[in-house]
Order: structure tokens, then C-alpha cells, then sequence
């Protein structure tokens, strides 16, 4: 009888396997339907039911994407060399090496395989982003695969759930927006939103719930009017209405922090029709019957998305003078938004040609190349996976795919590296603006470049996309090397010239790399300059060289500079180093004094970070041990601006922020960024500005006492 009864469950599974996709061979459906019965015999989920019933739910998935065979038995056969004894060869003599290389790419890397689990997690990834690159079809087993595991996801511990579900949302949903499966997309959002969120998931249901039949009422006002107008204008199409999915109504109530009842697009009206003309023209009927909102207007027809997704949108003052978003698409771009790129599969891989839409895939490919680190390799595919959002052009029209928030720097170094490294800005629909700007959907942005320019390190905190941190990253390691070789000759010259050691009486090569453990003369300029050889070894061992050589080394120790703590004058005048002429990577001014040049300072060599800059009387200084400070002085080709933090304590009164700005404008300094708070009487306003020189600082400060109410004012 259980024989029997299997029996009518594999029949029944090819009947709907087959009624969902007529193209599958019903033979070789039950050949594989009737294996996997065998290999996973005994074998159970978490719900109690027989562990086929999950291959069966994949295989119903990707058949009603109208998957191609391989695929499909790919998707009955994905646990078997993961759970079972079967080999991989075995399943390529049994079902085709196609079907046996996607069950391979969906099948984790062991946790014997990898030293521990986030580096196990790692390698599945790549080794899964480089199956897809190969073979797209891979990823439709993978998301068939999450889908029906999210679906089940009840009968496990809560803190499994909750990990499998924020995995969900940072990995798998985004791929299911690259390829443009919004319908499963909505699905894993919800899914996933129930479980990272419960409560909030609740609150919005709850909400759904209660107001269902207002709603339903209102997008019939909606359509009604359209289809009137549509059948006076004898415009044949499809009117249909829905509601949007709970975890993109949460989106937009953070986004705009608000509440449900303040969401006024929480459902949307969609117009399908033959042609792309049509869609023009009931564009033109929706906008004749009611006002647009020209600022919310997309034409992704014109400009469709890296997924392919087309359709226009557009929002009007409906009924109620409510907020109605309109989208417009033909019947091949509806097919497309529900079932994505896999509706045009057999095409694609019958013509051999993915096109820009599959371009991001082999851009990853040759980005996780460069990363090692399975942590930020992890980190990297959060952002880099994310939906871009956008296109924007280079001049000569080729599309350039970035995320939301992108600047103009991330379109330089999308373009080339060389570009992004050497951008000042960039000419944007004919005006020129700041290499910081947002960029936006359609935009054509010219760089503007000069050889002169090179990048800071605050270029890292502002670019988003990861192939210009990458590059950022890459070009500041070459440069502190090189600089800290720079800097570490310019020091060592400074020291033999203060022992006053002539040219041809110089140590040997030899002689440095033997005392100091160096590869080269080069490495050890590297590592002084990284501030890992203190001055007392390296002023130890020239004193010693200048014995060995006849000379008094006690003479010889009064040309060194003394660093005691207690006689500042005495490390001023010892050939300072100059600083402030230049941008450097290996020259870092400290936070607790915040010196700006007029200052008098010191510097500190600090290991792998080189000079640290303070002001002379910084507390800091203290708690340093003898050979660390080096005597360093303001360039007087300084032009660089320096950060300066301010803390004022001051009366509570009103306007007080505004007299404070004020004196900063009246000095014409540039403002970071200013906060205030109050208690009862008192005050405090920390601001942080730009300055050149001590003498604009001191001017602020004074000015800054002469306003009523201000109690003290200090650098912090």
C-alpha cells in the first residue's frame, strides 16, 4: 500500500510539474522523481513531512518560471550530493552534465572543507557567484530553493529563523531584484520581514486588515473613471489594481518617518496594453483625467533597468485629492516584472547572449578575485548585490550601472581607475559641480580631471560603490609605502646631518641592514617613516659607528637633538622636518590639540602610522617615552585648510546658535557642522570648522567671547 501510494504522489508530482511547464519530458521526470524518492528514503524535515516533499516544492517553483529541463531536475536533484551517498558523477551519467554542474554550484562547501564557519559561508558564495557567471541558471535553483525553505521556516528555533531570514534579506533579495523576479521578490521580503520583525510585521497586517474594504473602495474610484475614459477613447487594455507588499510599506514609512495612515502609495493602479506607443498614449489618458506630479515621473521604456524591468511609472492627484501612483507596461514587460530575466531564458542561452542586463555578474567575478578577507568578502557582497537603482551615461551614451546615493567620484572610477584617481569634479546637464555630488537616474556626467590631483583619505568615507573603495584602498597602500620610504630618507638625512657625518664617511648598506634587520636600504627608509625604528636606535647606532671610526661619541652626542620632555626649545631648532606642504599619508595632525599652522609642535613618530602632529603643549606629550618626538615645523607654503573643534559654554537664550555662526561668517571660515543643547540656565554649542592659520582661530575665539552670555570657549 505505501508503494502504491508513493507511486501516486511521483505521478501526481509529474502531472503538475508537466502542467506547469508542457515542454518537460515526462520520462525522464519520472526517472528522477523515482531516484530521489530512493536517495533521501528515511530522511525528514523539520515539519515531520518526508524530506522530498522539498525538492518537489523547488521543482514546481522553477517549473512554473517555465525553467528548461536541466534545470528543473537540478531542482528535484539539489540535496542529494549535499545529504545523501550519491556522487556527482553519478548524477552526471544518470541526468546530463548540465543538470550534475548546477547541483554542484547549490551544493555548500563542507564546514571540514573551511578552518570556520564565516569562511565556510565565504566560499559558498564564491564558488555559487562563479556558477552563475558560468551558467545563470543556477541562481534560479538557489532562489527556489530560499523560497520554499522561508515558507517552512516555522517549524525551526526562533534564533535560526531569525539569522536565515536576515541572510534572506541581504543576500538572496537582492538577486532576486537583479534578475527582476519581483513576484518571489515580494514574497522573500515578507517572509523575511515576519521574522527579523515580528512585531512591527503584526502592526502592519493588523493595519491591512482593518482598513481592506476602504481601500479596496478607493482603487475602485480609481479604476472606474480609467476604464470609462479608456472605453470612451475605444483604447482597448487591462486595468488592474494591488496593493503593495508589507516590507516595502515599512521601507516607506522609515524613509519618510511617518506612521501607516500617513502612507498615501501603499497600492498602486497598473495599465497593460499591446505596444509601446499605446503606453504613451494612456499615459496621456491618465494625465488628461487627473494632475501629475511631474517630479515623480519615470520613464523606465526609455531607460529600462539592468533586470530589463520596463514600464512607466507615474503619480497623479486622484480622487480625494489623494496620491495615486500609475504604471504602465505592455504584456511582454508585465511577463518580464513577474518572472524577470527567466522570461526570456531559452532565448538568451539559445543566442549565446546575456547582454549589459547579466554584466554585473562577471564585474563580481572579477571583484571577489581581489578579496581574501572572507569577512569583507561578505561585507562586499551586502553592498555590492544591492539593486543599483540606477543608470546614468558617460557622454559618449555607454550606461554606467551605480546604487543609490552613488557621487560623481563613483561614476569616475566606474568609467577607469585612472579617471577616478586624478577627478576634481565633473560637468553634469552643462553645470559643473563637486566630485561629492549625488548622482541621478539618467544623468549624463562628464568628468573633469587634472594630473595634479590625488586622492585623500577622506575620499574612502564618501564614495558607496566597492570597486572605488577597492581602488582608494589599492592607491593609498602604493603611496604609503613610497611616502613612508620618503619620509623615513628625509629623516635619516636630518640625523646624519645633525651628527654631522660627512658623505664619505656614511654607513655601509651592510652595515644598517645588519644592525636594524632590514631587507634593503629601502626597507629601512620604510620603516622609519612607518615610525617603527625609534630615533634613539638609529642616533645609538650612528653614535657607535662615529666611535668605531676614532671619533668621541659623547662629543658626538650634542649635535643630536635632545627630546626631554622638559626643554621644548631645545627640539625646535634641531633641522625640523617640514610639514604642511603637501597632502601626505604619512603625516597625521592629532585630535586632542587639533593644531592649525602658527601653532608651535612637536612631532611623534607613532609605529605603522608615521608623524603624529601636536601642539606643543599638549597633555599627550607626557605620557611619551624619550626618542619618539621629532622636531618638525609649519611650511611656510602651507595652503591646506585644518579641522578645528570648538566647545562654548554659554546662557541659555535664544538666537545664541545664530550670533555664533555669525562671528564665524564675519572671519569667513568655513563650518563643518555646529550642535547645541540646554538645561534650564545653561548651554553648550560644539562647533567644528575649517581654518588656515592660529591667527583665524584666535580672531573666532576672541570674537566669540564678546558675544552676551558666552561663559568660557576651548579647542576640544
Amino acid at each position: 500500500m505505501d508503494q502504491l501510494n508513493l507511486s501516486s504522489n511521483q505521478e501526481h508530482i509529474i502531472d503538475v510539474l508537466i502542467r506547469k511547464n508542457p515542454d518537460l519530458d515526462r520520462g525522464i521526470l519520472s526517472k528522477a522523481v523515482a531516484f530521489i524518492a530512493q536517495a533521501h528514503e528515511g530522511q525528514y524535515r523539520k515539519s515531520g513531512m518526508p524530506y522530498t516533499e522539498h525538492p518537489y516544492e523547488v521543482a514546481k517553483i522553477l517549473a512554473d518560471l517555465k525553467q528548461d529541463q536541466p534545470t528543473v531536475l537540478a531542482g528535484l536533484l539539489h540535496d542529494v550530493v549535499e545529504d545523501t551517498d550519491h556522487s556527482l558523477e553519478e548524477l552526471a551519467e544518470m541526468f546530463g552534465e548540465d543538470t550534475a554542474f548546477m547541483v554542484d554550484a547549490v551544493t555548500k562547501i563542507t564546514a571540514a572543507q573551511e578552518a570556520n564557519k564565516t569562511a565556510q559561508k565565504a566560499e559558498t558564495y564564491r564558488k555559487l557567484i562563479i556558477a552563475m557567471a558560468k551558467d545563470p541558471r543556477v541562481i534560479m535553483i538557489k532562489i527556489a530553493d530560499r523560497i520554499h525553505n522561508m515558507r517552512t521556516m516555522r517549524y525551526m528555533k526562533p534564533e535560526k529563523r531569525q539569522l536565515i531570514a536576515q541572510e534572506t534579506l541581504d543576500i538572496y533579495i537582492p538577486l532576486t531584484h537583479r534578475f527582476g523576479l519581483y513576484k518571489l521578490k515580494n514574497e522573500l521580503e515578507d517572509l523575511s520581514f515576519k521574522y527579523v520583525n515580528p512585531d512591527e510585521y503584526q502592526k502592519l497586517v493588523d493595519a491591512l486588515i482593518e482598513n481592506k474594504e476602504s481601500r479596496e473602495q478607493y482603487i475602485q474610484s480609481v479604476i472606474g473613471p480609467l476604464q470609462i475614459k479608456m472605453a470612451l477613447e475605444d483604447f482597448d487594455c487591462t486595468i488592474q489594481g494591488r496593493t503593495k507588499n508589507i516590507y516595502s510599506i515599512y521601507n516607506k514609512m522609515l524613509s519618510r518617518g511617518c506612521q501607516f495612515e500617513d502612507i498615501f502609495d501603499i497600492f498602486a493602479i497598473r495599465i497593460i496594453v499591446e505596444s509601446i506607443p499605446e503606453c504613451y498614449l494612456a499615459l496621456g489618458y491618465v494625465h488628461n483625467l487627473w494632475t501629475p506630479l511631474q517630479s515623480r515621473f519615470k520613464d523606465y521604456i526609455a531607460t529600462p533597468k539592468p533586470n530589463l524591468y520596463q514600464s512607466i511609472h507615474t503619480t497623479v492627484i486622484g480622487p480625494d485629492n489623494k496620491m495615486v501612483e500609475v504604471q504602465i507596461r505592455t504584456k511582454d514587460m508585465d511577463l518580464t516584472a513577474e518572472k524577470g530575466f527567466a522570461a526570456h531564458w531559452a532565448y538568451k542561452l539559445e543566442t549565446q547572449h546575456e547582454g549589459e542586463e547579466l554584466a554585473w555578474l562577471n564585474h563580481m567575478v572579477k571583484l571577489q578575485s581581489e578579496i581574501s578577507d572572507s569577512k569583507e568578502y561578505l561585507d562586499f557582497l551586502k553592498v555590492d548585490l544591492k539593486p543599483s537603482g540606477m543608470t546614468v551615461f558617460t557622454p559618449k551614451g555607454t550606461s554606467i550601472e551605480l546604487p543609490q546615493g552613488a557621487i560623481v567620484l563613483d561614476f569616475a572610477f566606474a568609467v577607469h581607475t585612472e579617471l577616478g584617481l586624478h577627478c576634481i569634479g565633473a560637468k553634469i546637464n552643462d553645470e559643473v559641480v563637486n566630485l561629492d555630488t549625488v548622482v541621478t537616474h539618467g544623468a549624463t556626467i562628464q568628468i573633469l580631471k587634472s594630473p595634479h590631483q590625488e586622492p585623500s583619505p577622506e575620499w574612502l568615507e564618501m564614495v558607496k560603490t566597492v570597486k572605488a573603495k577597492q581602488e582608494l584602498r589599492r592607491w593609498m597602500r602604493n603611496s604609503m609605502i613610497q611616502q613612508s620610504k620618503d619620509l623615513g630618507k628625509e629623516i635619516w638625512i636630518r640625523e646624519l646631518r645633525l651628527a654631522k657625518i660627512e658623505k664619505d664617511k656614511r654607513p655601509a648598506e651592510e652595515a644598517i641592514n645588519k644592525y636594524f634587520g632590514t631587507t634593503s636600504v629601502d626597507d629601512f627608509y620604510e620603516r622609519i617613516g612607518q615610525g617603527e625604528l625609534p630615533l634613539v636606535d638609529i642616533q645609538r647606532f650612528l653614535n657607535g659607528d662615529r666611535a668605531q671610526n676614532g671619533n668621541d661619541s659623547a662629543k658626538a652626542l650634542k649635535f643630536f637633538p635632545s627630546f626631554n620632555k622638559d626643554k621644548k626649545a631645545e627640539y625646535r631648532d634641531e633641522m625640523p622636518l617640514q610639514i604642511g606642504r603637501e597632502t601626505s599619508l604619512m603625516i597625521h595632525f592629532a585630535k586632542c590639540c587639533a593644531p592649525v599652522p602658527g601653532d608651535k609642535i612637536v612631532g611623534v613618530l607613532r609605529p605603522q602610522i608615521g608623524i603624529e602632529v601636536h601642539n606643543e603643549d599638549c597633555p599627550e606629550l607626557k605620557k611619551l617615552t624619550d626618542g619618539q618626538q621629532i622636531a618638525v615645523q609649519w611650511s611656510e607654503q602651507s595652503t591646506h585648510a585644518f579641522e578645528v573643534h570648538l566647545s562654548i559654554e554659554n546662557d541659555n537664550r535664544k538666537n545664541f546658535t545664530y550670533d555664533v555662526l555669525k562671528a564665524l561668517k564675519d572671519e569667513n571660515l568655513f563650518m563643518d557642522r555646529i550642535s547645541s543643547a540646554g538645561v534650564n540656565y545653561s548651554g553648550r554649542v560644539r562647533l567644528v570648522f575649517k581654518a588656515y592659520r592660529k591667527e583665524q582661530v584666535d580672531n573666532l575665539i576672541s570674537n566669540i567671547k564678546k558675544i552676551p552670555g558666552v561663559r568660557q570657549v576651548v579647542k576640544s
